[in-house]
C-alpha cells in the first residue's frame, strides 16, 4: 500500500508525537507517578519516580533507560507493573524529553550518557539499581555495569544498540536512516521499527513530528562523534559480572543485521525472551511480557547470591 504524504496536513503532523507526548505525561502524573529535576554532572537531568507497590522491596530500585530519539515516556505502559517489585526511576536522558544540555553543547557524548545515569544511581537513588534499556539505553546499561559493577543489580537489555559488529563501517547504512532525509525513509524507519500494523498506521499522521525527533541535534551530532572505542565488544560482554538478561522483538529490523546475535552469543548466560511480530520497542508493543519477563528474572537472578548488594 503506497502512503502518499498531504502538505495540507502538515501541522497536525508536526503536532501529533508532541501532543501524544503531552497526554501521556498528564496521565502519570494523575496516577500517581512524581516527576522530579536534578542537576547531575553539571547537567539538569529530569525524570519520573513511581514508588515501589505494597509488598515491593525498596532496596531493589529499577532505572529505566530510552533509546535514541526517545524519551522516559517510553515507560509508560510498564511503570506500575514494575513498580511491583520495587521503586521506579525514569530517566530523560541529557537532551532529550525535559532535560537540558551538557554546558556549551547541543548533545551528549555515551560517555556522558553512562556518567550522568551513574550519577543518578550514586546521588538520587543511593543503592545498587537494577537498570532496564532499550536501544540506546541497553548500550548505556551494558557500559555502566562493565564500568561499575557494584552499582548494578543486573541489566535487562531490550533490543540493545551499540554491538562493534564490523566496527563503525557495519553502522553506516543504519547511521544513514537515522538521518531520515525524507519521509519515505520516515516511513521505512515505521516498517523496521515496529511490528504492530495499527501503531504504524497511527504513526503515518505524525510523520514530520517523527523526523523531527531524528533530526535535533542530541541525536545527529551523538551519531556523528560516536567512534569505535565506544561500541561494546565481546570481550566487554563476556566479562560482565553481574546477571544479564536480552529482551529482543523479532521483526527488528531498525538495528544492524547481527545485532541479536551479538549479544545472544557474546553475554554470558543471559536469560533471554524473543517476541514474535514484535518491533524494536517491547515496552510499547508488548508490556505486558515485559512486565512478566523482569518480575521473572527478579525473582531468578537478583534475590540470589549472584546479584551483588
Amino acid at each position: 500500500m503506497t502512503h502518499q504524504h498531504t502538505p495540507v496536513l502538515d501541522p497536525l503532523s508536526y503536532a501529533l508525537i508532541p501532543m501524544v507526548n503531552g497526554m501521556t505525561r498528564h496521565v502519570l502524573l494523575r496516577t500517581g507517578v512524581v516527576e522530579e529535576e536534578r542537576t547531575l554532572l553539571g547537567i539538569p537531568v529530569h525524570f519520573y519516580r513511581v514508588d515501589g507497590a505494597p509488598g515491593s522491596d525498596p532496596e531493589l530500585p529499577i532505572i529505566l533507560i530510552h533509546g535514541i530519539a526517545d524519551s522516559a515516556l517510553t515507560w509508560a505502559f510498564v511503570l506500575h507493573g514494575l513498580a511491583k517489585i520495587g521503586p521506579v526511576y525514569v530517566i530523560d536522558l541529557p537532551g532529550f524529553g525535559l532535560s537540558g544540555y551538557p554546558q556549551g553543547r547541543r548533545y551528549a557524548s555515551i560517555d556522558e550518557h553512562v556518567g550522568v545515569v551513574r550519577a543518578m544511581i550514586a546521588e538520587v537513588i543511593g543503592r545498587p539499581s537494577l537498570l532496564i534499556g532499550n536501544s540506546l539505553g541497553g548500550w548505556i546499561a551494558a557500559r555502566l555495569a562493565i564500568e561499575t559493577p557494584a552499582s548494578t543489580r543486573g541489566v535487562i537489555m531490550i533490543d540493545p544498540g551499540g554491538a562493534m559488529l564490523a566496527g563503525r563501517p557495519s553502522w553506516e547504512p543504519f547511521i544513514q536512516t537515522v538521518a531520515v532525509p525524507d519521509l519515505r525513509t520516515v516511513r521505512r524507519v515505521f516498517r523496521q521499527m515496529f511490528g504492530l500494523m495499527p501503531l504504524r498506521l497511527a504513526l503515518y499522521l505524525g510523520q514530520r513530528s517523527f523526523q523531527t525527533l531524528f533530526l535535533r541535534d542530541p541525536v545527529t551530532h551523538f551519531v556523528a562523534a560516536a567512534c569505535e572505542d565506544d561500541f561494546l565488544s565481546p570481550e566487554d560482554l563476556a566479562g560482565m559480572s553481574v546477571p544479564t538478561a536480552l529482551i529482543w522483538g523479532q521483526t527488528d529490523c531498525f538495528l544492524p543485521v547481527g545485532s541479536f546475535e551479538f549479544f545472544r552469543d557474546n553475554l554470558p548466560t543471559p536469560t533471554m525472551l524473543t517476541l514474535s511480530g514484535c518491533g524494536h520497542l517491547p515496552q510499547r508493543e508488548r508490556p505486558g511480557h515485559v512486565v512478566r519477563f523482569v518480575r521473572k528474572f527478579v525473582a531468578q537472578r537478583c534475590h540470589s547470591q549472584l546479584c551483588p548488594s
